[in-house]
């Protein structure tokens, strides 16, 4: 019995010392596995300091790839319209300044996914001439408001060449610029519900407005992208942005029937909670054949098109339609006419006598 107790004593001891082995073993490796995390992060924190230009390193790489970038950036757009084999490796060499980047930065497409908002989707551009008059367009409206990065496209060149790329790590390109624009958040579900109940309150207008702006645009529907501004005016999915338009119109070589065709197809869409839209809603419900409302709305329409980056329809009806309204906030009177130049009264001629005069003394 004292035999089987000490065996059965050492049996425990060695299955004791065994389990401390394996307890032993998993804390070396626990400390192993936060080890290589922490060195691993430190490779992360490196490249993202690299790539934001916050070590010696990094600046310098930053500025030699500027270099670089400015010099073979059109050869690599034009790679990526031509070179289908390589299209995914070339787009990760393009940068590009963008709502969050500061004057002469720049930012890649895999940055930009990295810090892509919780709940966000898509990656966001527009293009345009420059940063500036990107940064102030109204198609940003609502994608700022939900700290939605957006990349700005101000080479003639990359509207056409970003055509040729769906998709970037899994996440589609979306034209701030086009109808159609999706969120994709939990937001979005509400907002949509928001919108239909608008659309209901306001289809009176919206059915004067479309008949009033007839085939100038292909429909007008209520917004989900402003909050601050009345009317937008956006490309349809397959039609001609803004500054497509600019670039079709400069070709030597441009087909006009395309071009009519594609410029046609245009989206007007309204801020159902602006002030300007309530009250043109109610001029249109009380005096829908009235004139000044009528030159109200497509003031507004026309507004909308320059804002846009649209060239207006009827520039001289434009002119005209400002210069009325111009006589309404001076209250002048609409038939007032332009007073004629007034007749020399003699001391004009006078005057003239004897600076003629004087001239000649100077002379002789």
């Amino acid at each position: 019995e004292e035999d089987k107790e000490e065996e059965d004593k050492a049996k425990a001891e060695a299955a004791g010392k065994e389990e401390k082995k394996e307890e032993d073993k998993e804390e070396e490796d626990k400390a192993k596995a936060e080890a290589a995390g922490k060195e691993e992060k430190k490779e992360e924190d490196k490249e993202e300091e690299e790539e934001e230009g916050e070590s010696e390193d990094g600046e310098e790489a930053i500025k030699k790839y500027k270099d670089f970038h400015e010099s073979f950036g059109k050869a690599i757009k034009l790679g990526i319209i031509e070179d289908t084999k390589n299209r995914k490796k070339l787009a990760k060499l393009l940068r590009f300044e963008s709502t969050r980047t500061k004057d002469g930065e720049t930012v890649s497409l895999s940055r930009y996914v990295k810090r892509m908002k919780e709940g966000q989707k898509h990656i966001y551009y527009i293009a345009g001439d420059s940063k500036k008059d990107l940064e102030a367009s109204p198609f940003l409206e609502k994608l700022k408001k939900r700290g939605y990065e957006v990349i700005f496209m101000t080479d003639p060149i990359d509207e056409y060449a970003v055509q040729h790329m769906d998709e970037y790590e899994d996440h589609k390109l979306m034209n701030a610029a086009k109808e159609d624009l999706k969120f994709g958040d939990k937001e979005e579900k509400k907002e949509k519900k928001r919108r239909e109940k608008a659309k209901e309150n306001l289809k009176d207008l919206i059915e004067w407005y479309k008949k009033l702006l007839g085939d100038k645009v292909e429909k007008l529907v209520i917004s989900n992208r402003l909050t601050t501004s009345p009317m937008a005016v956006v490309t349809g999915t397959y039609g001609y942005t803004a500054n497509m338009e600019r670039l079709m119109k400069a070709q030597a070589l441009n087909d006009p029937s395309r071009y009519s065709f594609m410029a046609s197809k245009k989206t007007v869409e309204i801020n159902p909670y602006h002030p300007v839209i309530i009250e043109l809603n109610k001029k249109a419900k009380d005096s829908p054949e009235d004139d000044e409302t009528k030159d109200l709305a497509n003031v507004l329409y026309d507004s909308a098109l320059i804002t846009a980056g649209f060239d207006i329809d009827d520039s001289s009806a434009f002119q005209s339609r400002m210069l009325k309204m111009l006589k309404a906030g001076l209250k002048i009177d609409e038939d007032a006419k332009v007073e004629e130049e007034p007749e020399d009264d003699g001391e004009e001629e006078e005057e003239e006598k004897k600076e003629d005069s004087e001239e000649k003394k100077e002379e002789l």
